[in-house]
């Protein structure tokens, strides 16, 4: 039974957009929200639920794990102190840091963590790493997004025009061309 376990960006839902498609892709599909279950935990229990989820039914050679912007944030923080991941993982602009333009700043719990092991190359390799960022995306910025895949030999695709809400027909055409 194919299952993919989703984790969708502050105000997305499980089972909608994205979800929904991804519903039909899948048996199975799975998630938490950040905007519902998530919210009312601190961010180490909220890693800690992520975790459990992961192990519990989703830790095998054809899991399949889907995230998007914030949720990639912190699938990305949960996978940090795990094993190599078996799986393929598809993170869609993804929040990697702390993020500042002329008029807003953002900077999520542990922003430097992730970066730092980037660079030193200490986070766990998974086996297939995609990420799809937008051109434009000032949230994902996509230098990191380079260095994320440079550090774990994921394969980035960089959407021309794109910001940080991906075209929905170019998110689905991803998924129904690539393996995930």
């Amino acid at each position: 039974m194919s299952s993919i376990y989703y984790l969708p960006g502050r105000s997305g839902r499980v089972a909608e957009g994205l979800g929904a498609f991804l519903q039909g892709q899948c048996d199975q599909l799975s998630g938490r929200e950040v905007a519902g279950d998530l919210k009312r935990l601190v961010f180490a229990d909220q890693l800690a639920a992520i975790r459990q989820d992961l192990l519990d039914s989703h830790w095998h050679d054809d899991g399949r794990l889907v995230a998007n912007s914030y949720g990639a944030y912190l699938l990305l923080h949960t996978l940090i102190d795990m094993e190599q991941y078996p799986g393929n993982i598809v993170l869609l602009s993804p929040i990697l840091g702390a993020v500042q333009t002329q008029k807003l700043f953002f900077r999520p719990p542990g922003a430097k963590r992730l970066l730092q092991s980037f660079e030193a190359g200490t986070f766990p390799k998974p086996r297939i790493l995609r990420c799809i960022v937008g051109e434009f995306d000032w949230q994902s910025e996509s230098s990191r997004c380079v260095d994320l895949c440079d550090a774990v030999n994921g394969r980035l695709s960089v959407v021309l025009g794109g910001s940080h809400n991906l075209d929905p027909e170019i998110v689905r055409n991803f998924f129904v061309t690539t393996e995930y």
